[in-house]
């Protein structure tokens, strides 16, 4: 969530070395940062020490595992499989998370390419046999990712040793020496990169959410006494876009099965949330000062968890004070009710609203915290997993379901149709390999690793995107051959010389991902190959001639499975996400407002599935995320479209949790509902704006401008019970009525924008 004024944080493309790894660069926010990042030389960008430790790590590992097998062992296929195992675990294979979480990764990626070795071998002396295998693996591999971001990132590394065992006819005693090789690579790679790794993106983005909620706790405490508030708004407002640069520039956001990943997402959501009320509220209420102690007492006590809760994600041992939060909201409610009290003056009802809301979503940030963190005790996760799934209600399926049977086999079948990113792209995936490798098995292709390769290495989520990264690889290539065609000759027949351009060519191109130019990481990657082979069975720079005509043939292969398969990829799926989220948001914001002033005798419908789609929006989104070059779509009206959507979705659960079963009809709400309807309908138009275009553009929208004394709830009249809550339902919709206007243009320039053909 935004403050108004406040522009969303850039998300940042990312880059990618042969074939298919990727690195994201850490994003930023605009103004001051970008000014310095415009003005800094172009070398200075080039620097990166997270890929200076993977590239020193891999320039010294992969060439001594090689060397190992080649020269102590003199086995050439363990040889060969051991230095493609090496850049898979060490260069392709960019895993996150704990140090736990990269082992258990590592060992699933040593396992899962072992197991795709011997499939490979087996199948490679059919064409039928190869084919078949050769779809059902890519498919399993890229549908895989849906699981979360290190299945995601271990896909195209699992695939390199399938192709380079399914490519050419081989008896099946080689597979011992196969594995042999593969296992023992990828071992020794996943315990360097265990042991060495910097600190993940993880613990940055836990770091840069600390330092909002402690900016947010300081804002808190000053805004009632309008001290210092420039300088505190600034501070708050650089910590948000630091916070979701880091959420959002990664390939992969933190959205797996793990409830740790997911409450940390949470975590992000509310605490963005959390920003609008406080911002909000300091707007509305001015100072607190002369305020009943009652009602300052949430806000108070807000703070003190905000504090608490940036201390754990810090690592300190704090337990935060919960359940004070809880109480200083239950007293402010009572003093409001309690019987024979006059009525509240309209300071005290928007106080109170601002330090209900604000406390319910500290509450919940705090609570994802902890279970972020892993301190938090199995009821509380369970009672957070049921609210991210939308399954609040006690009627619901229990936990047990949820993280073993739902948690794992739904979200498996959530995606298994056409609108999600990853089934789409494991489509794609299975079509264009498996063609490729009924290409190889039937023509006299004289190295089909290198056709599967370069199929293998421009696969995206968009024909677009296939196409750049098909121009980059081949021209990437014709640059690594042309240095070949100068570098071998010039290194003659010295091993030390051969092995010491290997350890250069290695270093470079496990430098390049994310940091230098692609067609230099496939340029070094060819390099690489070259002296590999020259060292196994010297044959000079020729055979770049020959890898450079089956890279092109394995583009061309991946390039026309774009143009069948979704040719505007990921985007359009992200705008349908964000309409849907945007409709089925508005139509639970009519039910709840309904629900809260009781006129709806039974609960609202279930959230599951507005909550659905959330989902399918986060994954849609880590699927354009992770399509590496420039996006078409402006990310900072994407991400303040997302955002907003995210805010509906919260504000109809907040009302949803406001009044009783037995809450009974409140008779002069007649405009509140109105309001509420017509906000639903302003979030329906948008949806029709962003979704498919069908005739001509619409015009800008204009958002609801209702009489605010209609709306905002203080009409006499009903119970007090009645009355404190038409109030704050008129401060729920009043909260979204403020940033409707910030989505008008970027609905429009992004339903401009859809508008256009695929490959502008």
């Amino acid at each position: 969530m935004t403050e108004r004024g406040d522009r969303p944080p850039p998300q940042v493309g990312h880059t990618t070395g042969p074939p298919g790894g990727s690195a994201g660069a850490p994003g930023g926010a605009p103004g001051r940062a970008a000014h310095e990042a415009a003005a800094e030389p172009w070398w200075g960008r080039l620097w990166s020490r997270q890929a200076l430790v993977r590239a020193v790590r891999a320039a010294v590992l992969v060439p001594a595992v090689f060397a190992f097998c080649l020269l102590v062992l003199r086995l050439p296929q363990v040889a060969t499989f051991a230095a493609f195992g090496g850049f898979a675990s060490l260069v392709l294979a960019s895993f996150g998370g704990t140090r736990r979480d990269r082992a258990v990764a590592h060992l699933m990626l040593t396992a899962a390419g072992a197991a795709l070795i011997v499939i490979g071998t087996l199948v490679s002396s059919s064409v039928v046999a190869a084919t078949a295998a050769t779809a059902l693996v890519a498919f399993t591999s890229y549908f895989a990712a849906v699981i979360g971001p290190n299945d995601a990132s271990g896909a195209a590394a699992a695939m390199l040793p399938y192709m380079l065992a399914a490519s050419a006819a081989a008896p099946a005693h080689v597979i011992g020496p196969r594995v042999s090789g593969w296992v023992l690579a990828t071992v020794v790679g996943g315990i360097a990169v265990v042991l060495t790794a910097p600190r993940s993106a993880g613990r940055e983005l836990r770091l840069a959410t600390a330092t909002l909620a402690s900016g947010l706790a300081d804002l808190l405490e000053a805004g009632g006494r309008r001290a210092a508030l420039p300088e505190l708004r600034a501070a708050v407002s650089g910590a948000t876009h630091q916070m979701m640069a880091l959420f959002v520039s990664a390939p992969y956001r933190p959205s797996g099965l793990v409830i740790a990943d997911q409450a940390m997402a949470g975590a992000v959501s509310q605490l963005e949330w959390c920003k609008g009320l406080v911002a909000d509220g300091i707007e509305r209420c001015g100072d607190l000062r002369d305020a009943p102690p009652t009602q300052r007492a949430p806000l108070e006590a807000s703070a003190r968890v905000l504090r608490q809760a940036a201390a754990v994600l810090r690592g300190e041992p704090v337990d935060p004070d919960l359940a004070a939060l809880e109480q200083a909201r239950v007293d402010s409610v009572a003093q409001l009710t309690r019987p024979g009290r006059g009525e509240a003056d309209d300071m005290e009802l928007v106080v109170a609203f601002y330090g209900q809301t604000t406390a319910t979503c500290v509450h919940s940030f705090a609570t994802d915290v902890l279970i972020a963190t892993r301190g938090a005790d199995p009821l509380t996760a369970g009672s957070s997993v049921r609210r991210w799934y939308g399954l609040a209600r006690p009627d619901r399926p229990p936990l047990a379901r949820l993280v073993t049977l739902a948690g794992v086999a739904g979200i498996v079948l959530r995606n298994a149709n056409l609108r999600s990113v990853w089934f789409v792209n494991a489509l794609r995936g299975a079509l264009a390999l498996s063609v490729a490798v009924m290409i190889v098995q039937l023509s006299d292709v004289r190295s089909g690793f290198w056709v599967l390769l370069g199929a293998l290495s421009v696969l995206r989520t968009s024909a677009a995107s296939t196409g750049t990264m098909a121009v980059k690889a081949i021209v990437g290539t014709a640059a690594g051959v042309a240095v070949g065609a100068a570098l071998l000759p010039a290194l003659g027949r010295s091993p030390e010389a051969h092995w010491a351009a290997l350890v250069v060519a290695v270093f470079v191109v496990a430098y390049a991902p994310g940091v230098l130019p692609d067609v230099a990481g496939q340029a070094a990657f060819t390099v690489v190959i070259l002296v590999l082979y020259d060292i196994l069975a010297p044959t000079g720079w020729t055979l770049g001639l020959i890898r450079l005509q089956d890279v092109a043939i394995g583009c061309s292969v991946s390039l026309v499975a774009g143009l069948l398969v979704w040719p505007r990829g990921a985007g359009d799926l992200v705008r349908d996400d964000v309409a849907e989220l945007y409709r089925d948001g508005g139509v639970r914001l009519s039910e709840a407002v309904s629900w809260s002033l009781g006129l709806r005798p039974i609960l609202p419908a279930p959230a599951q599935r507005a909550a659905g789609a959330g989902f399918r929006l986060e994954d849609a989104l880590r699927g354009y995320l992770a399509e590496p070059g420039s996006k078409r779509m402006n990310r900072q009206d994407l991400w303040r479209l997302v955002i907003a959507g995210v805010r509906l979705r919260l504000t109809a659960d907040a009302l949803d949790d406001l009044t009783p079963r037995d809450a009974s009809p409140d008779p002069n709400c007649d405009a509140l509902v109105r309001h509420a309807d017509a906000l639903a309908a302003f979030y329906a138009s948008l949806a029709d704006q962003l979704g498919r275009p069908t005739g001509p553009m619409p015009p800008p929208l204009t958002p609801p401008a209702p009489d605010r004394s209609e709306v905002s709830g203080a009409l006499p009249g009903g119970t007090a019970p009645q009355r404190l809550r038409r109030r704050w339902v008129g401060e729920h919709l009043r909260h979204l009525e403020l940033h409707l206007a910030d989505l008008v243009v970027p609905a429009q320039a992004l339903a401009v924008q859809r508008r256009r053909p695929w490959w502008r």
